[in-house]
């Protein structure tokens, strides 16, 4: 603890006052006092405890050649020397890779030799803004107004593999076939879901698991990725990093980056303090090359095979604070400044966009005001640097619903007036609540947001070790809308409508300016709404947004010098509004109907101001999204066909031939409302609907439509003979829509060009979960038990494809036919396949099981401090030395998975022992399961995470005060003592070589630091960090005390005769550095017996596996066979009770953990939206645990069973 807060408190408040003191002050005393502030800094530093690390660069500058003078010339000394060789070895390493790094900044040169400045790296908008421009308000692609509605797709996060029989085949056209068909699934069910884009963030470990190897091979295949993509014409915000975030190991830095001790990640030197490393500079330019290069292949800016690309802008960095410790401005603004000089370089042509700020606590709170002029004034005494600033300032919005927007703050902080708002990472903090994701779609959306991203909206799987502390144990994805298996929560059913109802106006809402809700002037040349309010609600819950004037003629600016013109360059009058209806102010105790009143241009005036009215309600969640000013059929007709005001919702814009459309809304019951349409217009079809013409503004006639109760279709054509055909859908059959987009456009009537049709979809369907569209008109649906016999209609100008054997088609004389939508000509009915069955999986075969052989495992020499000062390798200061702290850690080795495993050896007589009680003391990170002489003597677990919301220094202190911190500073203590006396052997007085005692300890990291901006964590030891014995002593034995430098430690000197060992598994040297256990035998044919099944009181096949404590790691495996005919995409699940560390694979991939609690843990097998789908499947599971308290037995009960999605999780 004393190191994080000397370092912490002494070097960088003293530097803080001294920057505060400039400003207040600004005097020739500024010198002075900065001065005592890093000397006394300075020294007082050297006092600071550490971590001593053999393989580090620390302690090979600091060894020195072997002395002979004082030692024993001895066959012990010899020994010694022998078996301390592997410590040289990491040493020497160690040195190599710093030589190496050093040769290749030499090599590189000055990485920013040219003037980096914003407008050196701007996007070129003249050159490339008929593919891609934006301003204030949106992005326009191809001139078209388009909204980016992003959620977060980590295809790292999904676990890929072939069938069993192919699992050591390793053929990489059969693991890239596999992982194209597993992001497909994942993509097209977000698709259909309403988002139109994924924020893509390219993990670099993911990519190289060792220095200079890079893989973008099968499931690494972006490339691939982006293209399918494209094919499914699904926009991209690619995240390139290097540091992606803190829900994974390092931020995504590679293993052997952050093994090379002495390179400073993110150039961080010290917790807060930063100095530009030019070796980190040249890592991440070694990244930029090999992603980049696949980057620019797939611009939106590019044409390719599909078009145009999908990436549509780069994000660099993450996280990266725009302050420093205390918010002063300490931070390198260089660093951006490199990496968008890098990308630029490379020829990278999108738009760059940042994630370095907060929402509201970088714009508008008192602090951010005050150090907008505390920087002012920083800039004038050239202590800091002008800020970079990238094309388009991103920023993390936490609950947009408490904290709306402020586009004009946030213009101010950022100076970037001309660039639209973009919340690259839009969520709830507390992210319990219902509604959560939908609240903060629809705000959003009202608040002019032209782009975000959604992380945690899937549930994020957890494959591997990819997960660092803060999801292993604590955060996990409790809150996600969408199962890992692909099933809706009720919030995720009504974030898709938001979505819909969003994107069926996308050409309105896309490029529109918010506006009041009072009328405005508007000259039209048909009547057109011109203002909306609300009877019985307030101003401040109606949002207005009306489209920008400019739209409407395809010209978009994004400065007062860049114009793009679309195909559309007839100037249009018709503006579209629309509002949003936020009804919290509304009673609960019962549905209230409400008055939407308008006020058309050069119309006359009633009551209220208004010039019409139309009454309806806001439907479950108490918002609502309206439409006015409505044009069907602009393209085609010189006669379109105008909704002049709407107080019924709509959720898809489906578009049919000769410019019509068909709407789906939904029935009055659940959402009640009218239609107001310009001109007289004809309606038919099965639902019963009320007509009402009318005559105002100037003789021009109009149609009410006013929906009965009930399900049902009806059609409304104009003179002209454009038509809308509306389907009224039950609230069931609205949480199963499923809306097809695809890029589709028409001939333009005025132009005789191909025109865009903005927002508007190519078909619906709805009657089951799992419903799929792909392409522009093909349609699919996930076989379950639970879509089995399920009833679809679906609504598409041309009868839509049938992807597979799921649907079979009915016509509407069939039985089944649903007459409510029958004999329509753009209507199709089918009907799902498979069977309800009772059981998925009854039986598994080949059931075997293994133990763990700790003799056969390939054991290294670890050395503790004690060691070395017996050797002479290091000779530091008595006060900076701990003679039990480990020489190096298991990082050094490469040992960065879960579990690492030590090994003790010590041989005690009678006369060694020197108390009653022989005591183990252990400071592990992060849990430790302990056995001595093959006996389980219990263990512990070092981790703390923060409770609940905790300001920035309470969470700090919070975390100096509790040892094994999820994230930053992680102070030294936490050890746990273990008296062991029962366990350990004594020899007889006659033997003189002693009892032989081994400790065996495993202990499960749960990932390393996440090295976010300012918390130097990433290198924060793991595994075994220290082991004292207690109780026995080795003095005058055999071995000459004055090899013992201090001796105020003898003591103590038990530490140099027990020799510890230390073996795992170098994820460098695998092709996917987080798929391992640790253990090395985890992959091992051998020693594998046939078992006895234990079945349990379920359906589905089940076993209890009593977990033995005392006899180590156990491990078993079975195979599941093969789905059902039309069940392969049914989920199947392992499900797993008891207080025992599990680990569980399947074909190969590590899917997932289980650690002891009382809380039960369902494991993905295969099926679902985002699991494995092998024909069959081999499961393996690794075991072991401790028992808790001395009245436990040494048998654990484990529980194993198969259950399908259906079932609930339960805790006790």
């Amino acid at each position: 603890m004393a190191g994080i807060l000397l370092e912490s408190g002494v070097v960088l408040v003293p530097l803080a006052c001294a920057a505060l003191y400039v400003i207040v002050m600004s005097n020739v005393l500024l010198t002075v006092f900065g001065l005592a502030a890093v000397v006394g800094a300075g020294a007082v530093y050297r006092l600071r405890y550490h971590y001593s690390s053999g393989a580090r660069t620390d302690l090979v500058a600091t060894s020195k050649q072997p002395n002979d003078r004082g030692r024993k010339q001895t066959k012990e000394a010899d020994v010694l020397d022998r078996e301390n060789e592997d410590f040289r070895e990491i040493v020497q390493d160690a040195q190599e890779h710093c030589d190496g790094d050093n040769e290749t900044i030499q090599s590189s040169g000055a990485l920013l030799s040219e003037a980096t400045t914003p407008d050196s790296t701007k996007y070129d908008m003249e050159k490339h803004g008929g593919a891609l421009s934006y301003d204030h308000r949106c992005f326009y692609i191809d001139g078209r107004a388009t909204w980016v509605l992003a959620t977060d797709f980590d295809y790292w996060r999904l676990p890929i593999a072939l069938s069993a029989e192919s699992e050591n085949a390793k053929l990489a056209a059969g693991i890239a076939d596999a992982a194209r068909d597993t992001w497909k699934r994942a993509l097209l069910q977000l698709k259909t879901l309403g988002f139109n884009a994924v924020r893509i963030r390219f993990h670099w470990g993911f990519h190289s698991p060792s220095k200079g190897k890079y893989d973008f091979t099968g499931s690494r295949d972006v490339g691939s990725l982006l293209a399918l993509c494209e094919e499914l014409n699904i926009l991209v915000i690619a995240c390139v990093g290097p540091f992606i975030g803190s829900d994974v190991q390092g931020g995504g830095y590679p293993f052997w980056l952050i093994q090379r001790d002495h390179i400073r990640l993110r150039h961080l030197w010290r917790s807060a303090i930063k100095l530009w490393d030019d070796r980190f500079a040249a890592a991440e330019a070694e990244w930029f090359d090999k992603i980049i290069s696949i980057l620019t292949k797939h611009e939106v800016v590019t044409k390719n095979a599909h078009g145009r690309g999908c990436v549509v802008v780069v994000q660099l960095e993450n996280h990266l604070g725009a302050h420093g410790v205390l918010g002063l401005p300490l931070a390198l603004h260089d660093e951006t400044r490199l990496l968008a000089h890098m990308a630029r370089e490379r020829v990278l042509r999108v738009p760059l966009v940042t994630n370095n700020l907060n929402w509201p606590g970088d714009f508008s709170t008192f602090a951010s005001r005050m150090w907008i002029q505390i920087e002012k004034k920083l800039r004038a005494y050239r202590i800091i640097k002008e800020p970079f600033r990238a094309d388009i300032p991103g920023f993390t919005v936490r609950d947009i619903v408490s904290t709306p927007v402020d586009r004009d703050a946030m213009a101010r902080i950022t100076q970037s007036e001309t660039a639209p708002m973009v919340a690259l990472e839009l969520y709830d903090t507390d992210g319990k609540q219902d509604g959560s994701f939908s609240d903060q779609i629809e705000f959003a959306l009202s608040q002019g947001l032209s782009a975000f991203s959604l992380p945690g909206f899937f549930k994020r799987s957890s494959p591997g070790n990819v997960d660092s502390p803060l999801r292993t144990v604590c955060a996990g994805d409790d809150y996600a809308a969408v199962s890992e298996d692909g099933t809706l929560s009720p919030d995720a059913r009504t974030a898709r409508l938001v979505l819909y109802a969003a994107r069926a106006l996308e050409q309105q809402l896309a490029a529109s300016d918010l506006v009041g809700s009072r009328p405005w002037i508007l000259r039209a040349n048909r009547p057109s709404v011109r203002g909306v309010s609300i009877d019985f609600l307030s101003l401040n819950a109606v949002q207005v947004r009306r489209q920008w004037e400019h739209a409407t003629i395809g010209t978009q600016s994004s400065s007062s010098t860049t114009q793009n013109k679309s195909a559309n360059t007839d100037y249009n009058d018709q503006l579209g509004i629309v509002a949003y209806i936020d009804g919290r102010e509304i009673p609960v105790d019962g549905e209230r109907e409400l008055a939407f009143l308008f006020s058309l241009a050069d119309a006359p005036v009633l009551g209220k101001g208004c010039s019409f009215a139309l009454t309806g309600t806001l439907g479950p969640r108490q918002r609502g999204i309206f439409a006015a000013n409505i044009l069907i059929g602009e393209h085609i007709s010189e006669d379109p066909l105008a909704l002049t005001a709407s107080s019924k919702e709509i959720y898809a814009r489906v578009a049919l031939d000769q410019g019509s459309e068909a709407w789906v809304c939904a029935e009055e019951s659940v959402q009640s409302g009218q239609l107001f349409f310009l001109g007289k217009c004809q309606v038919s079809g099965h639902a019963e609907v009320e007509i009402v013409d009318v005559e105002h503004a100037k003789g021009h006639k109009f149609s009410f439509v006013i929906p009965k109760p009930g399900p049902g279709l009806f059609k409304v054509t104009s003179d002209s003979g454009v038509s809308v055909t509306v389907a009224l859908l039950s609230q069931v059959a609205l949480d199963t829509l499923a809306v097809g987009y695809g890029v589709h456009s028409c001939v333009d009537a005025k132009s005789q060009k191909d025109a865009p049709l903005a927002g508007l979809a190519t078909a619906v369907a709805w009657g089951a979960d799992g419903l799929t569209w792909s392409g522009v008109n093909s349609i699919d649906c996930a076989l379950s038990r639970a879509s089995a016999g399920k009833h679809i209609v679906a609504i598409s100008q041309q009868q839509p494809q049938l992807e597979s054997g799921a649907l079979q088609p009915i016509e509407d004389s069939d039985t089944n036919a649903d007459e409510a939508y029958s004999k329509h000509v753009v209507v199709w009915q089918f009907v799902a396949g498979g069977s309800d069955m009772s059981t998925i999986i009854e039986s598994v075969t080949d059931f075997e099981r293994r133990t763990t052989s700790f003799d056969n495992l390939p054991w290294k020499l670890l050395p503790t401090m004690a060691d070395l000062e017996t050797m002479d390798e290091i000779n530091v200061m008595s006060w900076q030395r701990d003679l039990g702290t480990f020489a190096y850690q298991a990082s050094d080795l490469g040992f960065n998975a879960s579990n690492v495993v030590y090994r003790c050896q010590v041989r005690l007589k009678p006369k060694h022992v020197m108390s009653g009680k022989i005591l183990l003391q252990l400071n592990v990170r992060h849990r430790c399961t302990l056995w001595v002489n093959g006996i389980n003597m219990s263990g512990h677990q070092t981790f703390y995470e923060r409770a609940g919301k905790t300001g920035l220094i309470s969470g700090y202190i919070e975390s100096l005060r509790n040892p094994g911190a999820s994230t930053g500073a992680d102070r030294w203590g936490g050890t746990a003592t273990f008296d062991v006396t029962g366990a350990m052997r004594l020899s007889n007085a006659e033997d003189e070589e002693g009892a032989l005692n081994e400790v065996i300890i495993i202990v499960e990291s749960f990932g390393v630091g996440t090295q976010a901006d300012g918390d130097n964590d990433a290198r924060t030891p793991r595994g075994l960090i220290s082991a004292y014995w207690h109780g026995f002593n080795f003095v005058g034995e055999d071995h000459d005390d004055s090899e013992i430098h201090d001796h105020d430690h003898d003591k103590r000197t038990e530490q140099m005769r027990a020799k510890w060992e230390i073996c795992g598994v170098d994820v460098t040297k695998l092709s996917n550095p987080f798929n391992s256990s640790g253990f090395p035998d985890e992959a091992t044919q051998a020693g594998w017996v046939a078992a006895v099944e234990h079945p349990l009181a379920h359906p589905q096949w089940s076993t209890r596996a009593q977990l033995n404590v005392d006899a180590g790691v156990q491990w078993l495996r079975w195979r599941l066979p093969a789905a059902p005919d039309g069940f392969a995409s049914e989920p199947v699940f392992l499900r797993i009770i008891g207080r025992a560390t599990v680990y569980v694979w399947a074909n190969g991939v590590l899917l997932s953990k289980h650690h002891p609690s009382n809380t039960e843990s369902l494991v993905l097998l295969r099926g679902g939206a985002r699991g494995l789908q092998a024909v069959d499947s081999q499961v393996k599971v690794m075991m072991y645990g401790w028992a808790e308290d001395s009245s436990d037995s040494t048998a654990i009960p484990v529980e194993l069973s198969l259950v399908d999605g259906s079932i609930e999780l339960s805790n006790e």
